[in-house]
């Protein structure tokens, strides 16, 4: 029988995925170590958990800062080890919505800083205590938009596969070290971040939804997990219709979301 997760690191865990994640870990003799951005929205979260038994710690930590993010994993380690952590924060919504002469810039650097540059400061210096210890689990949350360029959104789209190839370097890289890593890659989920985005009706999930799909794949060690399966599947056929089609049809969705 596989070791039950104890202690939980989970960033971005005010809002979405990240607080449906921190309530499905939430049951007596758990330990929560939550981050965020939004002090009364991460305290709420803590306060569900809590009512479930779990005990919680909050910390108000930017994923872009590397120190404060090492400084966050280490405090929670010290207390009690880690043997699990989400590397789920970060930005996209109506942000991520590109203009027709792209991105604002200063949207670009921050969704370039939160997922990816976060993810790597937030995976980084847990890993370095799970190989210590030769075991431990990491989860990095992307998105199906990983697997297809979006007119919609060129900057988040390759944000979310840089961390895509991430996940596997990595996975490859600690097998032999008895570390686990997962790569989620959800596509519309019922958030605050999603409001207002093009297509956002599309198979959509709940949070919670995502959140229950994400701990099974999560024990059952998986490497990856899609979600929902049709919309993964049509983003998979996509690759092998000619790259006109795809554009024509990218390219009329687009066009439509913005009359």
């Amino acid at each position: 029988m596989r070791r039950p997760f104890r202690h939980v690191a989970i960033t971005g865990a005010s809002s979405g995925i990240g607080a449906a994640l921190a309530e499905i870990h939430a049951a007596p003799q758990i330990r929560l170590a939550l981050a965020g951005r939004n002090v009364q929205r991460l305290e709420s979260v803590a306060e569900r958990c809590r009512a479930r038994g779990a005990k919680v710690t909050t910390a108000i930590v930017d994923v872009t800062d590397a120190q404060a993010m090492a400084d966050w994993i280490a405090a929670a380690d010290d207390v009690q080890p880690l043997d699990l952590g989400y590397a789920n924060a970060g930005l996209g919504g109506v942000l991520a919505m590109a203009g027709p002469e792209g991105e604002q810039i200063s949207a670009a650097h921050e969704m370039i800083g939160a997922n990816l540059t976060g993810v790597v400061n937030t995976v980084n210096p847990l890993l370095a205590r799970f190989c210590a210890r030769r075991q431990g689990h990491v989860v990095l949350i992307g998105s199906l938009a990983a697997g297809i360029g979006l007119p919609h959104s060129p900057i988040y789209c390759a944000t979310k596969a840089a961390v895509a190839t991430y996940a596997n370097g990595l996975r490859r890289l600690v097998a032999m070290s008895g570390v686990q890593v997962t790569l989620v890659e959800p596509g519309f989920v019922e958030t605050p971040m999603s409001e207002g985005v093009p297509q956002r009706n599309l198979m959509l999930w709940s949070a919670p939804q995502a959140a229950a799909r994400i701990l099974g794949a999560v024990e059952a060690r998986k490497a990856l997990v899609r979600f929902p399966l049709p919309l993964a599947l049509l983003i998979h056929l996509s690759r092998y219709l000619p790259r006109r089609v795809v554009d024509a049809l990218l390219m009329a969705a687009y066009q439509r979301s913005r009359s």
